[in-house]
């Protein structure tokens, strides 16, 4: 007695896809660390080359990657249109980054034809992943009405999950949202807050400026110019002048 042969047996469809998307996962890491020179010497040339190979395979993060390196012009030349098609690539395997990426090409028109209404889409979309940029980026859209009705509610909404996720602009933006009851009840003292948390714990530049700004001038707080000093150094006297 013999058992058939296996020898035309083949894999099912979906393990190989799985198995080469694997594959391409660990040709992607090593294409990153020629490039950065993680240990190794730096090589450009061949880390594009283990990237591309990451990203035929299916891998998202070597076609974000790769979009990036054609954004950037690292390792190869600038190609905004290249960019935008791994972008997208990636983008369809949900890859937060790689979408909030193609909604910038698409606000920008790079690439890609200018669509404002597309890149709020897809601001949203990586809103909903929580990513902070994205939530950002959707706040933008909201407080200057592009690519959705103006809403200033809506992007005060945005703006504080974002400040939540460790977002600097966002921080800034809520702060003077609050400060100028845009959005919100107007409430300088909370402002004050949002301000100095942002320096204080997000090492925000643009918020510790607005903190010592509203110390300097009694904005929310009792006028403080000694501790706005403090705050801003010599640059607060600046503000006497603004």
């Amino acid at each position: 007695m013999s058992f058939a042969s296996n020898g035309s047996w083949s894999a099912p469809l979906e393990y190989s896809k799985a198995l080469r998307k694997e594959l391409g996962q660990k040709r992607g890491q090593v294409g990153q660390i020629l490039l950065r020179g993680d240990g190794v010497q730096s090589d450009s040339e061949e880390g594009i080359f283990w990237l591309r190979r990451g990203a035929a395979d299916g891998d998202a993060d070597a076609q974000y990657d790769l979009g990036r390196c054609y954004e950037q012009g690292r390792g190869v030349d600038v190609d905004v249109a290249s960019a935008a098609l791994w972008y997208q690539e990636a983008a369809k395997q949900g890859h937060d980054k790689a979408i909030c990426a193609l909604g910038y090409c698409y606000a920008k028109g790079e690439g890609v034809q200018q669509d404002q209404e597309m890149a709020a889409k897809l601001f949203l979309r990586a809103a909903q992943l929580k990513m902070p940029e994205g939530q950002y980026n959707l706040a933008v859209c909201y407080a200057r009405g592009r690519g959705v009705k103006k809403d200033m509610e809506r992007a005060a909404e945005m703006y504080m999950k974002a400040s939540l996720n460790g977002h600097k602009a966002a921080t800034s933006n809520l702060g003077l949202i609050y400060e100028e009851g845009d959005g919100v009840a107007k409430d300088a003292s909370r402002a004050v807050e949002i301000y100095k948390k942002g320096w204080k714990e997000l090492k925000c530049d643009v918020c510790q400026y607005h903190y010592a700004r509203c110390l300097f001038r009694g904005v929310g707080v009792p006028m403080d110019k000694d501790l706005a000093a403090k705050v801003l150094g010599p640059k607060v006297w600046e503000l006497g002048s603004r």
